[in-house]
């Protein structure tokens, strides 16, 4: 039975790994490539490699474990291992948890922009505009800032994409507020509460992003003062959401410490 658990647990590493590892890579030759796909990447060998290696490594720790100095070196690796893993899971929970949308007539959104291709959206940010433009059909009296300044290999702002594809599916340009200077989701939220109380816009507000990204988005809504925060959910895709959900968790954990 024992023999039959060890074989068992090494194939769910193997296997897995291999999994996730070929989710962590496919998307790098999609030009997704970010600090999750390293990490991830990395993680996925460790576990293909302790899967292979299980029986010399369980053999490796029972020789020094008889030593005082392995014993405690060996009881604080696997203690401060135990520790990340919590950690880890808590915080992949927390931004799962987080990826649903739980808006409800909030009358002010604050969509936050994405890569833009020349003039095009990229699939992401397509995604979240078409979750804006829902919302803003089903709710008319709502308005929404539209965030994202211009970046390498963009024609345009992304608050300005943004803008052209809602006003194009026929949202009416007087509900949008633009807001195109800034780099990154700190910026993002920054700015955009500049304009939303310079226009005395209601500050009861939800914001638009991809659904591993609402967490650590809403975190810093409160970090900006923003008391009520809620979310509209755009739906990533299943290569996206490997890299994108443990880079997620690592930024999650940044702003929690920060």
């Amino acid at each position: 039975m024992k023999k039959f658990i060890v074989i068992l647990l090494r194939l769910v590493l193997i296997v897995g790994g291999g999994y996730f590892l070929a989710m962590f890579v496919i998307p790098v030759f999609g030009i997704i490539f970010n600090i999750g796909s390293i990490i991830g990447t990395v993680m996925s060998l460790a576990a293909i490699l302790v899967g292979i290696f299980f029986n010399k490594i369980v053999a490796f720790c029972k020789k020094h474990y008889k030593s005082k100095r392995g014993k405690i070196l060996l009881n604080t690796f696997f203690s401060i291992f135990t520790v990340g893993v919590v950690c880890f899971c808590l915080a992949l929970g927390s931004v799962a948890v987080s990826a649903n949308t739980n808006a409800q007539g909030q009358k002010t959104i604050i969509v936050l922009g994405c890569s833009v291709r020349g003039e095009t959206p990229s699939y992401t940010l397509k995604s979240r505009i078409n979750a804006a433009y829902n919302y803003l059909q089903e709710n008319p009296d709502s308005v929404a800032v539209l965030s994202g300044g211009q970046g390498d290999g963009e024609n345009i702002s992304e608050a300005q994409c943004i803008y052209n594809v809602l006003t194009e599916q026929g949202i009416d340009p007087s509900r949008l507020y633009l807001e195109d200077k800034s780099t990154d989701t700190n910026e993002n939220i920054a700015f955009s509460k500049k304009i939303i109380i310079e226009n005395d816009l209601d500050t009861d507000i939800a914001v638009v992003s991809s659904d591993y990204h609402l967490k650590r988005a809403t975190m810093i809504c409160r970090k900006n003062g923003f008391e009520n925060v809620h979310r509209i959910s755009a739906e990533s895709t299943k290569f996206d959401k490997p890299t994108f959900y443990l880079r997620e968790v690592l930024g999650v954990v940044k702003e929690f410490i920060l």
